[in-house]
């Protein structure tokens, strides 16, 4: 048996634990393993069998990133125009594809928040319909969706012919809102509606009742966040895998490729922001240059026909060619310093935190070209976190901030770079003072014009300029492409992921089975009886007989020709006390039973025993001890009389007074308790009785005494000195371990002579004892005089 039998056992050595036995200890409670397994089983199967099926659908995008050898090297080509953009960041990519706009967008243009189901029972998942496989359209462009912010439920029941009937469906009730044909306009509690035939679905059924879930924008946004999953597939590459979950495969991949698709349109919106505000920037100064130059020319005309000159620059041909370079320097320096004025004009009309600044317009310092880009990309930015939050978020805020020290440094840079300008621009013209000194002898129109046609030649330089810019702004806007690229489109695996209903099923077995198996070990951990020999074990004291349940109501079960289990058992005991018996010359031998409380059938083992030492020509005799409690006379059928306590108590009694005859075995003698006195222990305690013993030795050979419990009275050890041989009887499944303590100590400190267990009312068919029959293979059933059990097929897990 599977219980705490070897928890007090102090042999040395580990413990071994026997697999077998606890194997067929648990299969003795198989019927309510089964059981438990079988519900278990069943009511899991169940709760699947109404779940619907989970889909995981799943697409790859690669985010674009020179510096990992993808595909933004595409527009390297245009690299000399200065149209090499920022790369994307992949983090940055993973919060714009999870962020709550671009879902709602999504949403919208989907239609995601209206969903159309039939219910299918209390054992069957809803069906939901999508796309292609909804019957009908239900159109909410007039709808107020301030209306349905917490949801509306529609039933909508297709009577056929084009007809349909639409309910209002509540917590409380089903209101019925009137009966419609297929696109007319419907009055309803969240505005006005229509319900329109799937043009998608032509050969739909137009007949059943269907359900009409509205959710709110919002809601539906939230739901598709929460089971949206955006990461990188590994720590070296750059593609980045979303997946999402839902009932229905067909949408969750629409939803992803919408997604995506949606996601690469706002990349190449926010792109061409820059570019847009650079052509708005050259179409500007375009304008301006154009005015300068139709002025410059204008002049130079008037000059030449005030004047009456036909060619003046032949005559300061030789000079002109010495001071060609340096007059190209200075146009070239000219021209960048009126773009550092042009660009710090517009930082001066501009100074909002959301507008975008020119870019690429050729400054000589690198610097101011980082800094613009720089300034774009921070605008940009907070653009979308704005656009998601508010211009109050925290990450808005610290935006803002290096926005305007971004700003600053570039007004610092274009300051220092004007000086820089002015510098080398003083120091080229003093250069050519030093040639116009030799054109002294040029006439002084030459001189003028030339100032003039210079002007000219400065204006042309920079509207053709301006004029290039533009067209390679036109190019970036026509090129221009979205940070990712699409991988692997949506797809969905036909296996659901959920629920698992092989792993469900099999834990349900799993629990099934553990759950009885852990009360029958949580009741044998809690168990503190004794059930086998091996419990009695640690107390050093023989187990002298172990004694079987028996199915024979009668108290008296060994008798002369017995040749049953249990009569057998008594012989064993016949045989094994030998040993522990002195050899008496005073005459017979004394043996005290008794056992720690009352109920574990010392008076049944006495009286047997009794008559299995009278089959073998002994002369025995059965004393009755226990005078609180006798109970000889009502198992042997004996009617009452004087016993030991009248014996006791009237010196002038004698033992034939008191001697009853067995009709049983010819050498069998009853002494009765007799009459229950007041003051059993004292009576004991009276000289008398050291008599009676004397008396009994001398006339028998073994004296059997049924005494009391030992732990409620003492009267047994009041009288032990008088015993060769104490038996104590202990009920298998009965007696609490701690009782043993009382025996241990009896023995420790001598105070019995010699003493033995005798382990009573074993269960030969379910307990550790199972299969083991003493050598012999007689039957056995199930209780005996202690009380009788009913049998069943089924084993109570809960009793021991």
């Amino acid at each position: 048996m599977m219980n705490n039998n070897k928890a007090n056992n102090t042999k040395a050595g580990p413990e071994r634990i026997n697999f077998r036995e606890v194997i067929r200890y648990y299969l003795r409670y198989w019927p309510w393993i089964f059981v438990s397994a079988a519900l278990f089983v069943t009511a899991t199967y169940l709760y699947l069998s109404a779940q619907p099926k989970i889909y995981k659908s799943e697409a790859n995008v690669l985010v674009k990133d020179s510096k990992k050898g993808d595909l933004a090297s595409e527009l390297d080509i245009f690299s000399d125009l200065g149209l090499s953009g920022n790369q994307s960041n992949l983090h940055n990519e993973i919060e714009i594809l999870s962020s709550r706009p671009l879902i709602q967008s999504v949403v919208q243009s989907l239609n995601l928040n209206v969903d159309i189901y039939q219910q299918r029972g209390l054992l069957k998942p809803d069906r939901h319909f999508y796309n292609g496989k909804q019957p009908v359209k239900i159109d909410l462009s007039r709808a107020d969706s301030s209306m349905y912010e917490k949801g509306v439920l529609l039933k909508l029941n297709l009577l056929g012919n084009e007809k349909f009937a639409l309910y209002n469906v509540s917590e409380e009730k089903e209101n019925e809102i009137g009966k419609f044909s297929l696109g007319d306009p419907i009055q309803t509690p969240i505005g006005e509606i229509s319900v329109k035939k799937n043009a998608k679905n032509p050969g739909g059924h137009l007949t059943g009742e269907y359900f009409v879930a509205v959710n709110s924008i919002k809601s539906a946004t939230s739901n598709y966040k929460s089971s949206l999953s955006v990461s990188p597939v590994n720590k070296e590459a750059t593609v980045l895998k979303l997946s999402i979950t839902g009932e229905t495969p067909q949408r969750n991949e629409e939803f992803l490729n919408a997604l995506i698709e949606e996601h690469e349109n706002q990349a190449i919106i926010d792109k061409n922001k820059i570019t847009k505000h650079t052509s708005e920037f050259i179409a500007e100064r375009m304008e301006v240059i154009e005015s300068e130059l139709s002025s410059v020319e204008s002049r130079g005309e008037d000059f030449k026909t005030k004047n009456d000159l036909v060619n003046v620059e032949l005559d300061a041909e030789r000079y002109m060619e010495k001071e060609g370079s340096i007059e190209t320097l200075i146009t070239q320096t000219v021209i960048e310093s009126n773009l550092v004025d042009f660009m710090n004009d517009y930082l001066s009309e501009h100074d909002q935190l959301n507008f975008l600044l020119p870019a690429n317009l050729g400054f000589t310092d690198e610097s101011i070209n980082t800094m613009t880009a720089e300034f774009n990309r921070l605008v940009l930015q907070r653009n979308k976190i704005v656009e998601s939050a508010s211009a109050e978020n925290p990450y808005a805020v610290k935006l803002e901030n290096q926005i305007r020290d971004v700003r600053e440094s570039l007004k610092n840079s274009l300051k220092n770079l004007k000086k820089s300008l002015n510098i080398r621009l003083e120091e080229l013209r003093q250069k050519e003072r030093q040639y116009q000194q030799k054109l002294d002898n040029i006439p002084e129109y030459e001189r003028r014009y030339r100032e003039i046609a210079r002007q000219q030649q400065i204006k042309e330089t920079l509207y053709l300029y301006l004029l290039q810019k533009r067209e390679e702004n036109e190019i970036a806007m026509a090129s221009t492409v979205g940070n990712v690229k699409v991988v692997e489109n949506a797809f969905t695996s036909n296996t659901p992921i959920a629920p698992q209903r092989r792993s469900a099923l099999l834990g349900a077995l799993f629990l099934g089975i553990l759950l009885p198996v852990g009360i029958l070990y949580a009741r044998d951990k809690l168990d503190n009886k004794i059930h086998s020999r091996e419990d009695l074990d640690d107390t050093k004291i023989p187990v002298l007989a172990e004694i079987p349940k028996t199915k024979d109501k009668r108290y008296l079960v060994v008798n002369k020709g017995e040749r049953s289990l249990i009569a057998e058992a008594f012989g064993m005991l016949r045989n094994n006390m030998s040993f522990l018996l002195p050899k008496n010359t005073l005459g017979g031998n004394v043996i005290f039973i008794s056992s720690a409380i009352a109920g574990e059938g010392k008076t049944f083992i006495a009286i047997n025993f009794a008559n299995s030492l009278a089959l073998i020509d002994k002369k025995i005799v059965l004393v009755g001890m226990d005078l609180r409690a006798p109970k000889i006379t009502r198992y042997l059928d004996i009617e009452d009389g004087k016993g030991v306590s009248n014996y006791l108590a009237n010196e002038d009694l004698t033992l034939d007074d008191i001697t009853v005859r067995s009709k049983e075995q010819e050498n069998l003698d009853y002494i009765i308790s007799g009459d229950v006195p007041p003051n059993p222990s004292e009576l004991l305690m009276r000289p008398r009785i050291d008599e009676f013993f004397e008396e009994l030795r001398k006339k028998y050979d073994y004296i059997i005494v049924d005494n009391a419990p030992t732990t409620l009275v003492v009267d047994a050890m009041a009288i032990v000195r008088h015993s060769d041989l104490f038996l104590y009887v202990v009920r298998a499944n009965y007696l609490d371990k701690k009782l043993l303590d009382d025996i241990r100590t009896m023995k420790e400190e001598e105070k019995v002579k010699n003493l033995g267990f005798i382990l009573n009312d074993i269960d030969l068919k379910h307990g550790p004892y199972r299969g083991y029959g003493y050598g012999y293979g007689y039957g056995y059933g199930s209780n005996y005089i202690y009380g009788q059990e009913k049998k069943s097929r089924f084993r109570n897990p809960f009793r021991k």
